[in-house]
């Protein structure tokens, strides 16, 4: 698969949804600070507005990051992008707007990896699927960028579509039984497992590993779970402390903790 192997030393360091404990989730500020404090990649989520343009956004129904309310999907792109989603964190933030996908690309460095969320848990497919793979195609991101999802049915389309995106399925304890169950993963044979931490076991990663697949770990913030996960050799790690991240990584005795490049 194109998307980058984690370095030999140590898995992968992502900011979950940026640097979302030092500024607020999902903006510009926060993937920004996310590269600062040394991240290897940015991990975001993805919706469509009503009016079919891509926007990174990770609730979807409003009112807990802005002051509105609807769901993203049933408003257009312009009301979605004059919200304040940064006030809530900070009143220093107050001029943040919802990114989108392209503005993301633009402000990071060249090298940085992403991991776009594709928010939909419905069955009915409305579009994003679609206008996720013209966004890969049209910049060309197949060898630094990624797609995951808890739809399994929006990554079989979305693979479908372009075999070249690299795919991760989602899954924690609180997902309906259907969608937790192996099935899925069996039938979909993604190219990375994305279970949250709290499922990990030496015997999944070593399964996965023996198939050939990747498993990358959400959401670790704490500095023992960090290195829980680190000596279960786990490929990619998702936490909202980047910071912790790095620091993990050097107490548990790495070659290097410079970023992945």
């Amino acid at each position: 698969m194109p998307f980058p192997l984690r370095p030999s030393h140590r898995p992968l360091l992502f900011a979950h949804r940026g640097a979302s404990a030092h500024a607020p989730e999902n903006t510009l500020a926060a993937f920004k600070l996310a590269e600062t404090l040394g991240a290897d990649g940015i991990e975001c989520d993805v919706q469509l507005s009503a009016d079919g343009h891509l926007i990174i956004h990770h609730d979807r129904v409003l009112g807990r990051t802005e002051q509105a309310r609807g769901r993203v999907q049933d408003l257009d792109f312009a009301l979605l992008r004059s919200l304040d989603v940064g006030s809530w964190f900070d009143p220093a933030y107050r001029h943040e707007r919802m990114p989108t996908p392209e503005e993301l690309v633009d402000s990071l460095d060249e090298h940085t990896l992403i991991n776009f969320d594709v928010v939909n848990d419905s069955p009915r497919l409305v579009g994003l699927e679609a206008a996720i793979v013209r966004f890969f195609r049209r910049l060309d991101l197949f060898d630094r960028a990624m797609v995951s999802s808890f739809n399994p049915l929006s990554l079989w389309v979305i693979r479908r579509m372009e075999p070249r995106i690299t795919i991760g399925l989602i899954w924690a304890d609180f997902l309906p039984w259907w969608l937790r169950g192996p099935w899925w993963r069996r039938w979909l044979r993604p190219d990375a497992l994305h279970p949250a931490c709290d499922l990990v076991t030496p015997e999944l990663v070593a399964h996965a590993h023996a198939r050939g697949q990747r498993v990358h770990v959400w959401t670790v913030n704490k500095p023992a779970d960090i290195a829980r996960m680190m000596a279960r050799q786990v490929d990619m790690i998702m936490g909202d402390w980047v910071d912790r991240l790095r620091q993990a990584a050097e107490m548990a005795g790495q070659e290097t903790a410079a970023p992945y490049r």
